[in-house]
């Protein structure tokens, strides 16, 4: 089912913005000579937010380890082999809609925990 994620006229061609829509965090990415896209807010590497991320128009690059992702496709270009989860979008009226249902974000295992060194 199609929500309201953001109004078009607030949104820029190059740049990018954060939207919730039902407790989902994601990110509005308006690559430049592209659509808008909705992926989704959190960093597959290691889950951190990406609402402060770096942006310039193709490349997204999350603030906390510098891993970078293509802006168009939400593939990662400088990391390991992943991508950021895409929600089906489409722009009626003026308006940016969302459909989150059966979308789930994309994560890397996270590396199994080393037992400490006992002294």
């Amino acid at each position: 089912m199609f929500e309201k994620a953001a109004d078009m006229s607030e949104l820029i061609e190059g740049k990018y913005d954060v939207a919730v829509v039902k407790r989902t965090l994601m990110l509005v990415i308006w690559p430049e000579g592209g659509q808008p896209k909705l992926f989704q807010g959190m960093c597959p590497h290691a889950k951190e937010p990406l609402a402060d991320a770096r942006f310039d128009g193709k490349i997204l690059e999350c603030h906390h380890h510098d891993w970078q992702f293509d802006g168009a496709t939400g593939k990662c270009v400088k990391g390991k082999p992943c991508s950021l989860a895409e929600y089906p979008s489409k722009v009626e009226d003026g308006v940016l809609y969302v459909d989150i249902e059966g979308i789930e974000p994309n994560y890397l295992d996270a590396p199994p925990k080393q037992p400490g060194i006992m002294r």
